[in-house]
């Protein structure tokens, strides 16, 4: 594992030629279709995408992260997420069962893209729904809960909640690639639809937020991104933890 992990320092701006940035329009392959929600059928919003810095394993890839702001996910007869994984194990540390995060089963609601970075372009047909921050990268072995995006390092895990981590993946080790902090919420453009939230009345299940952002999987929770560690069409496991 690298301690050492490299902290997010978000600067609001016009969308630029950075290579890791939240929000505005993605810098994908061109070839890439933009992702659909495979529940509801909606465009995914496309939320963040970072270049890995020099000295990271992944040094010259790049990963785009894309998730549904629609409420289709929060309807009980639809799938959750993330969908359980059933490993047996009786500790914290496990290994995830074969084919169990295939990315056209496990990846319905979000999708993470992993590229070469040289490969970017950015795609002007995407209607953005984020507002436009820069990343650029601090390196650092502290860990501080409150920064928004941490890639390597440690995890920085709740008190509440067990160090529930993978060690491996059809016998790929995998490693933690980024977490997101918890009361993180991405600011939304003011024309971009508002996310949904539960009113729990039967007639009524659902009202527009009034906050003027996106949730990144619920509020207040902490989102750990964890990959096999090949550099070539590595998979990807998702996991969460609330902090109240």
């Amino acid at each position: 594992m690298l301690k050492q992990g490299w902290h997010a320092v978000l600067t609001k701006t016009k969308q630029d030629s950075s290579t890791s940035f939240i929000g505005g329009k993605p810098c994908i392959p061109r070839g890439e279709p933009l992702p659909m929600c495979k529940v509801c059928g909606e465009p995914l919003t496309f939320f963040f995408q970072i270049a890995f810095p020099e000295g990271h394993m992944w040094a010259g890839k790049s990963l785009a992260f894309f998730y549904c702001t629609c409420a289709c996910h929060k309807h009980d007869d639809k799938q959750q997420f993330p969908p359980a994984i059933n490993t047996g194990a009786t500790d914290d540390l496990f290994n995830i069962p074969d084919g169990e995060i295939n990315p056209e089963t496990y990846q319905t609601l979000f999708r993470a893209i992993f590229f070469d970075t040289a490969d970017g372009v950015l795609r002007e047909e995407y209607q953005e729904k984020v507002v436009y921050q820069r990343i650029d990268w601090k390196a650092s072995r502290k860990k501080n809960k409150k920064t928004p995006i941490i890639i390597a390092g440690e995890a920085v895990w709740s008190a509440n909640y067990g160090k529930e981590r993978p060690a491996s993946y059809e016998g790929k080790p995998m490693e933690l690639v980024l977490q997101v902090a918890e009361y993180f919420n991405f600011e939304k453009l003011d024309d971009a639809p508002p996310e949904m939230e539960e009113t729990y009345q039967k007639d009524h299940p659902f009202k527009p937020r009034e906050e003027n952002d996106y949730t990144f999987f619920f509020d207040f929770n902490r989102v750990y991104l964890w990959g096999t560690v090949e550099p070539e069409h590595p998979s990807f496991w998702l996991n969460v933890q609330n902090d109240i």
